[in-house]
This record gives structure tokens, sequence and C-alpha cells, in this order.
């Protein structure tokens, strides 16, 4: 298509795997740029695809514009009429071209059918006289494993660029995600529209986290949209854009000394789940930041300010217990603090921001890595003894201050040897109410894998060794200096006091021997062809870089004498920056208990 589609792709490429990394790396997502020829030429192919290995089968779409033309003619946007000729002609030219990226959407998910993927594909642009467009694609049960708001009837339609359209085969499930999406695919629309996009690698120059603010500011206007009934707000009525900022600023406003806190309901007068307490003779306008803030102080309990989207009306109690989410007629926004809030559906966090940065709530500790490292520690643990130890461990985490727990092989001879720098106790398994107390006091909390307790308050010893950090504070040195020199198997849980949760030992993941022959077997292969494919060099050398610990000194010998022969191969797109990898060396905690049993 142009001469620097490989580099510009595999920049949008890089941009998208840290993008998304912010919401969570089970994402992983996938790109590729498809193009369209427009112009006909005998040196050009009427489709391309970029990288020619992503799995499209190009055959499908050369009926692309005849798919189109059928989406056209049922449009019925077609048949609307402008005064001016011009901007007639415009509209018309808009419709087309929208039926052709409706075209290539179903095209896409017709591709790739029963394969567990979820596709969105952005708006074209034309440069070197073919029409381009980006796909984004993510494993689907991955994707649908966010929460999502169901699309209103009154707003079913997904805004894209200037005017309105509708993408039947486009997921429209309302989520912070989902614009997320939306603003990258943007992004890039924005980096190929450039002047000289043809004439050298482009990239995508907005922050990530300004990327991440300009989808939040859209998705709480979408959530708002969702839940009120347009037919019932004025012209004149809040900017669905500007809610983000309203609920910032009073975020960031103390009322006498004391931050935000308190809570705002969204929801028409008669909604079944909210009992209005009293209504205010003169509503307050949301841009009065500092009058809401000033009311906020009536609803820091029970109750709630309760707002129409535009004006609080006044104050009530929303009986959350009862409220069927699937009817989506209500929100709630949350202040927890100074610059920070949430907006909640239901019991649900749909997003929450913190000085300004918006995000997913993610859990404090991730429970498949914990269980992980639990088993690999204490080979003799159940299921059972894992349930209990999740449980102790969130209950902990939920207290208002640090706690530390240990979790010893040795608990009960460790006990005694610690008899003098900690409270023993009979042994007792613990309860959750248990844990909220004991762990109230300076000190850890020794237990073994099955949740029984032998002594709290202790105070740890051990050896000054170099895997402390003086960035940390003396709970999370010591836990540290004492797993390290203890001689039985041991895992401490560290929280600190501003909600920081570590698990010590961090073992990394375990992965499958055979990710590591595949990868290495890329290699082989590209390195025995005269041409080399720099998209398969890429993903093999990137994957075995980033996977370097796991790979045996054998391994990593191969590796580094298979990159020397690569790099001094021809290249298929001569033109590109080529990445220089550092040579691989084994590392000596690398074991078998790092490998998933095959």
């Amino acid at each position: 298509m142009w001469g620097h589609q490989h580099s510009t792709r595999s920049y949008l490429q890089d941009y998208a795997e840290s993008l998304f990394e912010n919401i969570s790396p089970k994402l992983d997502p996938r790109m590729f740029l498809l193009g369209i020829l427009r112009k006909e030429r005998d040196d050009r192919l009427p489709i391309c695809v970029e990288p020619e290995n992503c799995g499209v089968d190009v055959a499908l779409f050369r009926n692309v514009d005849r798919t189109a033309e059928l989406i056209w003619e049922k449009d019925e946007r077609r048949n609307m009429w402008h005064s001016m000729p011009y901007l007639h002609d415009n509209y018309q030219y808009d419709v087309k071209r929208d039926s052709t990226c409706i075209a290539v959407q179903q095209l896409v998910d017709q591709n790739f059918s029963g394969k567990d993927i979820v596709s969105f594909v952005s708006e074209s642009v034309d440069l070197e006289d073919y029409e381009v467009f980006v796909v984004l694609q993510f494993d689907k049960q991955a994707y649908d494993s966010f929460y999502s708001l169901r699309p209103s009837t009154h707003a079913s339609r997904t805004i894209r660029g200037s005017f309105t359209s509708l993408r039947p085969s486009q997921p429209t499930r309302q989520s912070f995600l989902d614009s997320l999406i939306q603003t990258f695919l943007n992004e890039t629309l924005e980096t190929l529209y450039r002047p000289r996009a043809a004439r050298a690698p482009q990239l995508i120059t907005t922050d990530e986290k300004e990327v991440m603010r300009i989808a939040a500011t859209d998705f709480v206007g979408s959530a708002i949209k969702t839940v009120r009934d347009p037919d019932l707000f004025p012209k004149n009525y809040t900017n669905l854009q500007e809610f983000f900022n309203i609920f910032d600023n009073i975020s960031a406003l103390n009322y006498e000394g004391d931050a935000s806190a308190g809570k705002i309901v969204i929801c028409n007068k008669n909604h079944p789940n909210f009992n209005i307490h009293l209504e205010l003779d003169t509503p307050v306008g949301l841009h009065n930041y500092r009058k809401v803030r000033k009311l906020l102080e009536t609803a820091a309990r029970e109750l709630s300010l309760w707002s129409d989207g535009h004006q609080i009306l006044g104050l009530g109690r929303l009986q959350e217990d009862d409220y069927g989410e699937s009817s989506q007629n209500l929100l709630s926004i949350s202040f927890r603090g100074s610059h920070e809030w949430e907006l909640i559906h239901g019991q649900q966090t749909i997003l929450m921001v913190e000085y300004g940065d918006p995000g997913l709530p993610k859990p404090k500790v991730n429970k498949e890595k914990f269980n992980d490292l639990l088993q690999r520690t204490f080979t003799n643990a159940t299921s059972e003894d894992l349930g209990k130890m999740w449980e102790n461990v969130n209950t902990a985490i939920n207290q208002k201050h640090g706690a530390l727990l240990i979790i010893s092989s040795e608990a009960e001879s460790e006990a005694d040897r610690l008899s003098n720098q900690s409270t023993k106790i009979k042994p007792v398994l613990l309860s959750e109410s248990l844990v909220r107390n004991i762990t109230s006091i300076d000190g850890a909390t020794l237990l073994d894998i099955t949740g029984t307790c032998y002594s709290i308050g202790v105070i740890l010893d051990g050896m000054a060794i170099p895997k402390g950090t003086s960035n940390r504070g003396a709970r999370y040195n010591s836990a540290i200096r004492y797993v390290e020199c203890h001689y039985g198997k041991c895992v401490a849980v560290i929280i600190s006091e501003d909600g920081m949760v570590n698990l010590y030992p961090d073992l990394r993941p375990r992965i499958q021997k055979s990710e590591i022959t595949k990868h290495l077997e890329i290699l082989r292969s590209i390195s025995t062809v005269n041409l080399l494919d720099d998209d398969k060099y890429r993903i093999a050398m990137n994957w075995l870089s980033e996977h370097r610990f796991y790979l045996s000194s054998e391994q990593c010998d191969e590796t580094n004498q298979l990159k020397r022969v690569c790099v001094e191969k021809p290249r298929t797109e001569p033109f590109t920056i080529r990445i220089i990898y550092d040579d691989l060396e084994s590392n000596p905690e690398m074991n078998e208990s790092y490998f998933l049993d095959e």
C-alpha cells in the first residue's frame, strides 16, 4: 500500500499493547491494516493486508464493494436531502463510506467466525490510492469478561466521526473498554491522516493518559445518556462531554478542610429504588461545583444527593439491594476522597478516577497468582486450604490499616522461637472476625497453610539482604528478610497502609515448555531462507527476549547464534527500523518448577 506500512503498523501495535495494559494484561490486543485499491493500477493488488500473516483470507474481501452497495441501498439516510448541493453531496459521500466500513466489519467478522475473536474496524483513510482501515482485535473471552451496560433503545446508534451510523455487526455494549477502543481507533486515524503519512513511519504522539481521559470523558457521558430518557431533557441541559470534568472538579474541592465524600444518584423522580426525603426549592446546577460540594456534606452517610443529570434536586435514600441492574436506569457517583471518585451501576464500579487518571477497579491481589504461589510453595495444600487462605487475605486487605501475614510450614516451631518478641496464642483456625481483630496491632500474624494461627504481633528477625529496598517501609523489608532467611517454606502477604499489597516471594508465572520450542523453531526456519521475514523475526525475538528467564544455557546460545545469522540477511522491509536485541544469558534461579505440566 505504501512504503512505511510495516513500521507504522508496528508502532501502532506497540502503542495498543501499552495502552490496553492499563486496563488488563489479559486483553493482549492485536491489530492489522486492510487496504482496498481505489484506482485501477496494474502494479497494485486490489486488496492488501499488513501484516500478511494476520489470518485474513484476502479473496473474501474482493466483493466488499458489492456488499457495501447492498448496505447503502438499505440505509434510510440515503433518502435524506439537503438544500445546499455541496452539503448534500458531502453527506451522501459520508454515507457511502460508512457503508463500506460496515461491509468491512461484516467481512472481518465472517473471516474470523468461530475463532473466539472480537474485531473492531475504524473509519477509513485514503492513502496512496488505497482506502485503509485499522482493525483491532481481542480474545472474545477476555473482552466479554468486562462489565458493560446494555445500549438503551434511545442510544442504540454508535457515533463515528461527524455522523451517526448503525453498526449491527459490531458490539455496542457500553463500557469504558469500548470507549477506549473507539478512542484508540480515532488516534490511529489521526496518525494516518497526516500529510506525510506515506513518506515516513508514523506513531501516535498523544500521551496514553490523555487517551485514557478522552475515553473516560466519552464513557461517562454515554453511561449517563443510557440511564436517562432524552425526551425529558431540554436542549440546554448539561453536555454529555462535560460530566467527567464536573465530577472531577467536585472531587477536588474541600469543605471546611475535609475532602469530598458522599454520593450523587442520577435517576428519574419516581424510580422505585430511590426514596426522596427532601426536594430543593431551587435546584442547584451541577456546574455550581462549590454549592454541590457543600451539599455533599449532607450525603456522606446513608443518604445521597438526587440529580436528574443536570441539577441537584434533593436528598434521598438509595435501596441498592433491590435494584435490578438489567433495567439500567440509575447511576451513582461516589466520592471517595480528595481527587477520587467512582461511577457505579448497581453494585459494580464501572469507572474509577484518581487525580484525573481513569481506570477500572483491579483486585489488589490476583487470586490465580496467589493460589499458584501457595501451590508451588506448599505442595500439600488442598483446595480447601487455598479457599480459606484467600478469605483470610481478603479480610486483611480490606482493613483500613496495614497488616502482615506470614504463612509458614514451620509456623508452630517459629511461634516458640519468637515467643519473646510476639504474643503467642493457642493454635486457632482463623475466621473473618478474628482476622479483622488480630491484624489491628503492630507486628506479623504467623499461621500455617491451613489457616491456623500460632502467634500475633510478631516482631520478625532476619539478616540484611540485597533484596531489601529503602523505597519501602519497615514492614516490607522485615518480611523479605524473614522469608529469605527462613529455612522452611514461607510466604509473606504484605499490606501497606496506603493499600498496596505485595506477595513475597514474587515468583514468575509458569509457562509451557512448548512455547519456547515454538519460538525457537520460528527462528530456525527463517534463518534458512535467503530473505528475512521482519515480522516473524520480531515476533520470535520479542517473545524470547521477554521470556529469557525460562531459557536454558543451551537455548540462550542457540538464540544468540540464530539472531546473528538472521541480522545478516536481506530483509522483506529494507527501509524499516530494526530492533537490536541483546544477547541472552541463562538465569541461575530458573528451575523446572517454572514450567506447567504438559
